[in-house]
């Protein structure tokens, strides 16, 4: 008993350091687009198709903008602007263009509990149902003053992607697709996260999945804790985590 004690806190201390490691790690994991809106020959040509926004601290807002031609010969109207997550906003300064016209998409990122090298992606639709898409990056660098805060991914914009897709999901599949993959990886193999393969401890893992790391980074995803996760789910999701390197 005392052999698996040591052993299970070992393996707490080091999946802990992991996920604290995991704001300092590149967060310009792929970001994929719905299969229903695989990008088009639009006649909306973004000029060029990436800007970078510079570096901020976390916490503050990263503003850029994006320039858009109508490269057709006929009015174009821009129906819909998305975003690839809740923390990102996009408006265009003008949505019918004329031929040859040009408007700018004014981006606006929420770097909170970002850390490290991000990228999102904008996508127009025109009215002729066509896509077009261009990338934003930025580097977020870490800000002691939100160290301690009360504010979570949970809350505000940020539910949209850290809350509200866990609703309804029972497997361990199905909830880490919702509410992990966006960080840990589609495969588990890490991104804006740390990897989580080989971790075959379910209560080890179950403990952090529900409590947290005492991090805006990592928070504990238990109802209990302000998340989104029942105690049956994330029994559901530790359980499946922990069998799949057997």
């Amino acid at each position: 008993m005392a052999v698996k004690l040591v052993r299970s806190g070992l393996v707490w201390f080091v999946l802990v350091g992991l996920l604290l490691s995991a704001c300092k790690q590149d967060q310009s994991a792929q970001l994929i687009l719905p299969a229903e809106k695989t990008v088009s020959d639009s006649v909306l040509v973004f000029e060029p198709d990436h800007v970078d926004l510079g570096t901020v601290k976390e916490g503050e807002e990263a503003i850029g903008f994006l320039r858009v031609r109508n490269s057709g010969d006929s009015m174009v109207n821009i129906v819909s602007v998305e975003a690839s997550c809740g923390c990102t906003v996009a408006e265009p300064e003008q949505r019918l263009l004329t031929p040859g016209g040009f408007t700018r998409i004014k981006v606006v990122v929420d770097t909170f509990a970002k850390q490290g090298a991000a990228r999102k992606w904008i996508l127009l639709t025109d009215d002729a149902g066509h896509h077009s898409k261009a990338w934003v990056t930025l580097h977020v660098q870490p800000n002691p003053h939100l160290d301690g805060t009360s504010r979570s991914i949970f809350q505000g914009k940020c539910a949209a992607c850290h809350f509200e897709p866990a609703k309804g999901k029972v497997t361990g599949p199905e909830i880490y697709h919702a509410v992990c993959a966006m960080c840990h990886g589609s495969d588990r193999e890490g991104g804006a996260g740390p990897s989580l393969k080989h971790h075959n401890n379910a209560a080890v893992l179950s403990a952090v999945i529900a409590n947290g790391v005492g991090s805006q980074h990592m928070p504990g995803f238990a109802v209990d804790k302000g998340g989104p996760l029942t105690a049956a789910q994330v029994f559901s999701l530790s359980q499946w985590l922990s069998a799949l390197d057997e």
